[in-house]
């Protein structure tokens, strides 16, 4: 692969698409994926929205390319580096433009959705990001949007029960991603320019109501699994409560690893790449789908 190739993969974060497979959550969890037409569709949603966040964060590097280049990890990226011509750009827009498009294709509901995905994006990192917990509550939002696509995509309903623990849930990891981002830098001893309102002094304070938030996400797990909710699809429900243990361990272990440096920036990412993390994933979707079968 030449390096040019490399950089644009790079360019595009390809390795962010992960954050996506959100799409699939709703639709898995309503158990749309009987129908014929259901996957197909999904998949739709997922390549629109991998567009359309490839488009925002091009764009997303022109505006921060100043801070990029003082950064001493951002500063390798394709554009502060100089290894690509600020002219790419260009395919910034036309990315959101094909992912507008592509998640018409699917319902004129759909394309809206990832139009107002686009508009948060693009005003988060051009004004949002430099407001505390502004920035934070809107980077849950950004993970809602895409869970809430899926649901509305495939005709599923997206219950209070999921919309409640996701939204706990994303915002302990936006909590974990800023953490983890001021955490490096106050382990570094430097000082430069980030675009964020926050400073070392706030460490403590952000830590505290992120994992206020894990535990808070647990909770609404725990008192889903004892409803009467969970009997209608259920074979066994008494099983999930398997469930509970294992997502509080994996956030404590997020937190853990952001404590230690050993998380860049960003909690999905590090997950994708933990053999850990995957192991949580893995044991959850097996306990879940044995109270479903069993």
């Amino acid at each position: 692969m030449s390096r040019m190739l490399r950089d644009i993969i790079r360019l595009l974060r390809v390795h962010q698409w992960v954050k996506n497979l959100l799409v699939f959550v709703a639709p898995l969890l309503g158990h749309a994926f009987a129908r014929a037409d259901a996957l197909p569709q999904a998949c739709a949603v997922f390549v629109a929205f991998c567009a359309a966040a490839s488009g925002v964060y091009v764009i997303n590097d022109i505006f921060d390319l100043q801070s990029d280049r003082e950064h001493p990890r951002k500063r390798e990226r394709p554009f502060a580096s100089g290894r690509l011509p600020l002219w790419l750009g260009v395919v910034g827009p036309l990315l959101m433009l094909l992912g507008i498009l592509v998640g018409r294709s699917v319902s004129p509901a759909t394309g809206a959705i990832v139009a107002v995905y686009i508009a948060v994006s693009l005003s988060y990192s051009m004004y949002l990001k430099t407001k505390p917990l502004i920035d934070i509550f809107v980077l849950s939002m950004l993970y809602t949007v895409r869970l809430f696509a899926g649901a509305v995509a495939l005709h599923v309903e997206a219950s209070m029960w999921l919309l409640s623990f996701s939204a706990f849930l994303f915002l302990a990891l936006a909590f974990v991603k800023r953490y983890a981002e001021f955490q490096a830098i106050v382990a570094s001893g430097k000082s430069y320019e980030t675009r964020r309102g926050y400073s070392g002094k706030d460490l403590e304070l952000l830590r505290t109501m992120g994992i206020s938030c894990t535990f808070a996400s647990t909770v609404v797990l725990s008192l889903y699994v004892n409803s009467e909710n969970p009997v209608a699809m259920h074979a066994n429900p008494q099983l999930l409560w398997g469930t509970v243990p294992i997502l509080l361990f994996w956030q404590a272990r997020m937190w853990l690893a952001a404590s230690r440096g050993k998380m860049a920036d960003d909690p999905i990412v590090y997950a994708a790449r933990d053999w850990v993390s995957q192991l949580c994933l893995v044991s959850i979707v097996a306990v879940s789908a044995a109270s479903v079968y069993l």
